[in-house]
């Protein structure tokens, strides 16, 4: 699993991190049974504070999405398809509507944002193949 924070956006880092290992959970990028990394190995990796990770991780845990376990640690757990699917669509939704938000805030048209959007679209595939 592969989080990256920024510290210039207005999201709390614990909110950063729960959002990029949701959708890693719900993706089934992270799969059934797979651990989470420790607390202390995600708050050293991110050069964040153990309280940090430890809010997020909590938040995982009251949402059903992983489990600690003893001797374990942060254990994923199955997810029923339909709402993981349920759960990517309101993350997305949610995206596209700050996306929308924003462009209007700069002034933007909509063929800049469709061809930002693009580029973008193009970019991460670049970077996933």
């Amino acid at each position: 699993m592969r989080i990256v924070i920024s510290t210039s956006s207005a999201e709390p880092i614990y909110q950063q991190i729960k959002q990029q290992a949701t959708s890693a959970i719900l993706s089934g990028a992270v799969a059934p049974g797979a651990t989470l990394p420790s607390l202390r190995q995600l708050a050293a990796d991110l050069r964040v504070s153990v309280i940090t990770v430890t809010r997020a991780y909590n938040d995982l845990v009251a949402a059903g999405l992983v489990r600690n376990e003893h001797g374990r640690g942060f254990v994923v757990l199955e997810v029923d398809p339909s709402v993981a699917a349920r759960g990517l669509d309101e993350r997305f939704t949610a995206a596209l509507q700050s996306l929308c938000t924003t462009g209007r805030e700069a002034r933007m048209t909509i063929d800049d944002i469709h061809r930002r959007l693009d580029e973008a679209w193009n970019e991460a595939r670049r970077q996933h193949d």
